[in-house]
Order: C-alpha cells, then structure tokens, then sequence
C-alpha cells in the first residue's frame, strides 16, 4: 500500500510538471492554455529560453581614437521599419517591438526585480518610479455630456486613458560612432533608446501638458502630441530583444531577434536629428526649413561614412 501510494504521487508529480511546461500553468483559477502557441506544422524550438545577447568586444579607452555622438530618430510609418510596429496586437508568440519594451517593464508585478528600468535623462543615472511610468502612458480627457433633447453641450466628464504599445510611433536613439586604432575599424553602438507616444489630445492650451506639438494650433479638438516614455539603457534592453523575433520581409523561415536587426545588421530607416557641439543644440534649433534639415542630417551622415576611408587616403 505504501509503494502504491508513493507511485501515485510520483504520477501527479511528473502530470503536473508536464502540464505546467506545455500549458504554462500559473497557479491561477482562470482558464490556462493547453498548448504553445500553434503556428506552424512542425514543432518550434523556443530559442528565447537559452538566447543570450553577444557580448561586445572590451574596448580600450586608450584605443579610441575619435568617436562621435549623434541622436537619431526612427519613424514607425517608414515602411522599412514596419517590422518594428506590427503586430499591433500580440499575436501568438509575434510582438511588436513596443510590446516587447511593455513586457520587459511588467507592469503586472511591480515587485518585480528584474524589470527593465526606465530613466528620466540620456545618461541613464536616475530612474523613473513604477508609478511615474505608468502615469506617462495615460491621459486625462474631458468628454462632453450632451443634451439629447437639445442637444448643447451641458457638462463634461473626465475620463482616463491608457496607451498602448500600438501609439508608440517613434524612436529616439543615441549612438557613439567611434574608431579603434587597434583593430583599424569604425565602429558603431547603440546607447540609449526612447519611445515616443503620439496621441490627439483635446485641449491642447492646458498646462498638464509638456510634450512637442505636432498638428495645427488652430485645429484645438483634434491636436497631434509627442509624448517622451523616458531613456532605457540599451545594455539592460537587449536581454529583452534578444528572446524575440522579429518578421522576416523577405524570408519567414530565417526571423532574426531585435537584438540582431538593431544591434548588428542595423536594417532601420532613420534620421539624424543632432550632434554632439559645444552649443548642445538639435538640428532645428539653428535651421528652421524643414528641408534643410534633412540636407543638414544627410550631410552628418556622409561626414560618418567617409571618416574611416579618409584616413587610407595618401
């Protein structure tokens, strides 16, 4: 009797080890998957439970021979960076890089140690508390109550909103470009990423509002607003972009993880909008068509690019 009964809990150990690994059980009363997520007919190795991000080679102060630091902007509604954006929607084991960023935060369990930490400057030193966060992703509305026999506006009701990982439309990202006089190469790194909300608001002349205006100051009912999530420090990201793939445009079979299309193949469309200079000014800030801007962010680029060849000149 006693052999039987330490057979059966030996059975309800190992049934009940099996479910929590193909059902993810997590304890809960509410309705739990069966299965992962069935995508295709074969079965799927999950490379983000053992992928960890290549470590950079150790770079050398004494190495650096110059290095440059600029602010570039990615833009979501350029079609190359498409992959980036969609899906607006979880969709199986598929997230958008947002979400991605949404997830690492894990707003669900702020108790969380291991949480991405976001941070109020470019240099990464000061964090963000887990309620300042998610204050920066909600809104305050007022909606107009209605008369419907007369239809005139009686009173307004307040109403709050929260953004989703679909309203992040853009990227700000600091890089150093710097040359090794060890290895004679140019090199590239990412330093910090911000998101960046874009939303209609309906008063736009109310002062709980710091954000940079985007549509036209007459039009007050539907005005375009860019709001700042705050600076993440890339290093601390990509064990997050490295256990997610992206979607591969040209080959579906051959998904690469953020970490790979960011950090390496760097398969984005982007903009220069500053430079490091002694005035610690941005781009707009000294030429004001919006033309010239893209000719003056063209020509720091081109400045980047010929920087290494220019040293092989004789």
């Amino acid at each position: 009797m006693k052999k039987f009964s330490l057979l059966l809990i030996a059975l309800f150990t190992a049934a009940f080890a099996f479910a929590q690994e193909d059902g993810e059980f997590d304890g809960s009363t509410m309705a739990q998957p069966v299965r992962k997520p069935v995508e295709t007919p074969w079965t799927q190795v999950n490379t983000g439970e053992f992928s960890e991000p290549v470590p950079f080679a150790h770079q050398r102060q004494a190495d650096v021979m110059y290095y440059h630091v600029i602010w570039r902007r990615i833009d979501l509604r350029d079609k190359k960076n498409h992959p980036l954006y969609f899906p607006t929607e979880v969709k199986g084991t598929w997230r958008s890089l947002a979400q991605t960023i949404f997830d690492a935060i894990d707003f669900a369990n702020p108790d969380n140690a291991d949480a991405l930490p976001i941070y109020n400057d470019e240099f990464c030193t000061i964090p963000y508390s887990r309620e300042e966060v998610q204050n920066s992703l909600s809104q305050t509305r007022q909606v107009p109550i209605v008369d419907p026999e007369s239809g005139d506006v009686i009173d307004y009701q307040e109403i709050h909103e929260s953004f989703e990982a679909k309203d992040i439309m853009s990227y700000n990202i600091k890089e150093v470009w710097y040359f090794d006089k060890q290895t004679s190469k140019y090199y590239v790194r990412i330093l910090e990423l911000e998101p960046i909300l874009e939303f209609e608001r309906d008063n736009p002349n109310s002062n709980n509002y710091d954000d940079e205006d985007m549509g036209d100051e007459d039009n007050v009912r539907a005005q375009k607003t860019r709001r700042r999530l705050g600076h993440i420090y890339y290093e601390e990201l990509r064990p997050f972009l490295v256990k997610q793939e992206v979607f591969n445009t040209k080959n579906n079979a051959q998904r690469l993880s953020y970490d790979d299309l960011l950090t390496f193949k760097r398969d984005f469309n982007g903009y220069i909008y500053a430079e490091d200079n002694v005035y610690d000014r941005q781009i707009s800030d000294y030429i004001a068509n919006a033309r010239d801007q893209m000719i003056e962010s063209e020509r720091i680029t081109e400045k980047l690019r010929t920087y290494e060849s220019d040293l092989w000149e004789f």
